[in-house]
């Protein structure tokens, strides 16, 4: 195929501007590696490589943050906001990043920011001691059921790995803030945790009220998911098929940046890697058309809690056809792969003929 000689020059033209703008595009931000490795790491822990481990992706982020810091000490990126008032020493010490928390404060201009709150009235401090990649059994007990066994799987897989190394990074992360002059708060901790886990049972907040945060949280998370795990094993499994039916997971007061479509998700770059579709499991004696919103919050590339709506139903059997197809819609949700943390809103439409 021959171009025509202007067309020709025109094509040369473009192919050296888009190579230049892809030359003079910026290195990623702070964040923006931040929210990728939550998506590394449960890859990592999903298919494990010999050849790097979860502590050596996370290394190779805090190496990036160094350099940056090196050559532009005070980058704004070091400590922009987002939507909800978060900075990256926030993300970076909610998921337990204790070598990313240290890079970012070696820093001083993230130093001078590191008792600052985001909009849910959380500091980075706060988000440290929550220990999140251990502590959702106790935040988000009704994801221990039958119906959300699925969902808590990749969760799951970081809360042992991080539970084997005797949590280190959780209070390591803890001790970096403090010796970087982190105020400590502990009874403004133990609020905003109950705010947004308000299904965190009776024995914890008895906990919470006596003792020191962390270690509680820690415990009762811990015993909370060995109880599940022993239920599940036993020779007549004991565990709940579904969570009450009143319980919500997703607070409706906490702070979110809420995306009206999935199909946003898609559009955004570099929001959502992997959106598989809904599979129906089983064959479904059932005529109709059912339609459900779900209410999705994920972090660190993981779905964490998801509350679904029925809006409308046609066809009999109107109750047991909801739990079906909830359950196939959390299915779904398990599998997506969505970088940073933040909640969305998603209908699922269904029509069996």
């Amino acid at each position: 195929m021959r171009f025509h000689p202007r067309l020709q020059t025109t094509a040369l033209l473009c192919l050296a501007l888009m190579l230049g703008v892809a030359q003079a595009q910026p290195a990623a931000t702070p964040r923006q590696l931040i929210d990728n490795l939550g998506l590394d790491v449960r890859h990592l822990l999903q298919t494990p490589d010999l050849k790097r481990t979860p502590e050596a992706a996370e290394r190779d982020v805090a190496e990036q943050i160094k350099a940056l810091i090196r050559t532009t000490p005070g980058h704004p990126s070091l400590t922009a906001i987002d939507s909800r008032g978060r900075t990256p020493l926030m993300l970076a010490a909610g998921h337990g990043y204790a070598l990313i928390v240290e890079a970012l404060l070696s820093d001083p201009s993230v130093r001078l920011t590191v008792d600052v709150a985001d909009a849910d009235g959380e500091t980075a401090w706060m988000r440290a001691s929550f220990a999140l990649p251990i502590t959702l059994p106790a935040c988000q007990p009704g994801n221990l059921t039958v119906e959300r066994q699925n969902l808590m799987a990749p969760y799951l897989r970081r809360m042992t790995h991080v539970a084997r190394t005797g949590f280190t990074a959780v209070y390591a992360t803890v001790a970096a803030l403090e010796a970087a002059g982190a105020q400590r708060r502990p009874d403004e901790a133990k609020r905003a945790w109950l705010t947004s886990c308000p299904n965190t049972d009776t024995d914890l907040r008895g906990a919470l009220a006596e003792g020191e945060l962390t270690p509680a949280l820690i415990k009762a998370a811990v015993t909370r998911q060995n109880e599940y795990a022993r239920a599940t094993r036993a020779a007549r499994p004991k565990v709940a098929q579904r969570p009450p039916k009143d319980m919500r997971f997703i607070p409706e007061g906490q702070t979110r940046d809420t995306f009206q479509l999935v199909s946003q998700l898609a559009r955004e770059p570099g929001l959502c890697r992997v959106l598989p579709k809904p599979q129906l499991q089983d064959e479904l004696a059932w005529e109709g058309q059912i339609l459900l919103r779900a209410i999705v919050s994920t972090r660190g590339g993981v779905v964490e809690a998801v509350d679904v709506e029925r809006l409308s139903i046609t066809g009999d059997r109107q109750e047991a056809v909801t739990h079906y197809f909830r359950h196939v819609v959390l299915n779904a949700l398990a599998g997506y792969e969505c970088e940073g943390d933040f909640v969305f809103e998603q209908e699922f439409h269904f029509a069996v003929r």
